[in-house]
């Protein structure tokens, strides 16, 4: 089995080497992933117009996936990562990150407002002026995490 792992540097030799003790195998691409307790990453890179920019968290608005295409928003510009949607969801939900829907997370504090529509849905304005939907799965879970 695939496992992907997230941690310091300097604990990453000693995580693999256990891992791989148990039959794992370690890997970037794994859906199953080995995140340290008190890790925090700051940043994300992203690919825009060809070339790498590093991204620090606090700028990301929402991140959306489109099949296999991960892009992540931010005030300006439109990047292309190769991180899982859930990933970041595990990564940054310390930070203020939470599900709204199967294909987009959203930074709390990039909300600008928040719009009760039909059928438990709620329609979110973000500081990009983007319009996102929170779908009745999420609808719960979402009011409770930003204190609705």
């Amino acid at each position: 089995m695939k496992i992907k792992i997230i941690c310091q540097k300097d604990n990453f030799k000693e995580y693999s080497e256990m891992l791989e003790r148990g039959g794992f195998t370690i890997s970037n691409d794994a859906d199953l992933i080995f995140k340290e307790v008190n890790y925090t990453q700051e940043t994300i890179v992203g690919k825009y117009n060809n070339r790498y920019e590093i991204i620090p968290y606090q700028e990301i608005i929402y991140v959306e996936s489109f099949g296999h295409e991960i892009i992540l928003h931010a005030l300006d510009k439109e990047y292309s990562i190769k991180e899982k949607l859930f990933e970041i969801e595990g990564m940054y939900i310390d930070k203020g990150f939470i599900r709204i829907n199967k294909s987009c997370v959203v930074n709390k504090f990039q909300i600008k407002e928040i719009k009760p529509t039909f059928n438990t849905r709620l329609e979110l304005i973000m500081k990009n002026n983007a319009k996102l939907y929170v779908t009745r799965t999420y609808y719960n879970q979402f009011k409770e995490y930003i204190g609705f």
